[in-house]
């Protein structure tokens, strides 16, 4: 394993594992990655859009890319085996999630949301962690949300189930930033997907914009980023909160 503290720096032409690919908002930041040519690897569930994308990435970026077909809901998924298939990489982005229901009541919706933002994703975070650990180091990028910073009415299912990817990336930046691994939180706020589609809000940012800070801020190895920026000082405030009041509100 590498030792020290020095993680190993993002370079042009390194591999970059993304899981979770077909999402509009991995697909935006593979294009990114692309453009600054990056190799990728790309793994998603629908072969056929992993198809389009890699197709789509040749033709216009002239980039290398291998897919890897897997469904994080299958009953044998493994983490490991994902990492296995996807064969040599330096770097991985974590792009799972799914808001599902908001029926708090649910104790279906409830297992399937903390699944899909959860659990999946720490295990695979924490098996390319050990991997990285193992052939170098490298930067694992892992999206967690804004809404993991207080839970409200609206979505606390869904901002629980971040709020602990967003711990658990802080336990693994924590551990293995001295084995050479460097581990950046994403916390996107309101973002041009299909999660916000319908929604009318000054604050809905472009996926492209979103996509280009999230490559920045891998390349200058951040600890943790809020995009767009102005995220980090609603959350204060809203963290800020006085429980008494907070629970008056309908946010």
């Amino acid at each position: 394993m590498t030792s020290g503290s020095m993680t190993i720096s993002m370079q042009e032409n390194d591999t970059v594992l993304i899981l979770g690919a077909t999402s509009s908002m991995a697909q935006a930041i593979a294009r990114a990655l692309a453009k600054k040519s990056y190799s990728l690897v790309l793994c998603g569930r629908d072969e056929h859009e992993l198809e389009l994308l890699s197709g789509d990435l040749k033709t216009r970026y002239g980039t290398s890319c291998r897919m890897v077909v897997c469904d994080i809901l299958e009953t044998k998924f493994s983490a490991d085996s994902v990492i296995a298939q996807a064969g040599d990489f330096q770097h991985m982005l974590i792009a799972i999630g799914e808001m599902a229901s908001t029926n708090a009541d649910d104790p279906d919706n409830i297992r399937r949301v903390m699944h899909v933002n959860y659990t999946i994703p720490a295990q695979l975070a924490s098996s390319a962690s050990l991997h990285m650990a193992q052939h170098g180091g490298g930067t694992l990028a892992i999206i967690s949300s804004v809404a993991g910073d207080r839970g409200r009415q609206s979505n606390y299912i869904y901002a629980s189930a971040k709020a602990a990817l967003s711990t658990f990336a802080s336990g693994l930046r924590n551990r293995y930033s001295k084995l050479g691994v460097h581990v950046l939180t994403i916390k996107p706020g309101f973002v041009d997907t299909p999660m916000t589609w319908g929604m009318k809000s000054p604050l809905i940012a472009s996926r492209e914009y979103v996509a280009n800070k999230i490559v920045a801020a891998m390349e200058k190895q951040k600890n943790v980023v809020y995009v767009p920026w102005f995220w980090k000082w609603i959350m204060l405030i809203i963290l800020h909160i006085p429980e008494g009041i907070f629970k008056k509100l309908k946010l």
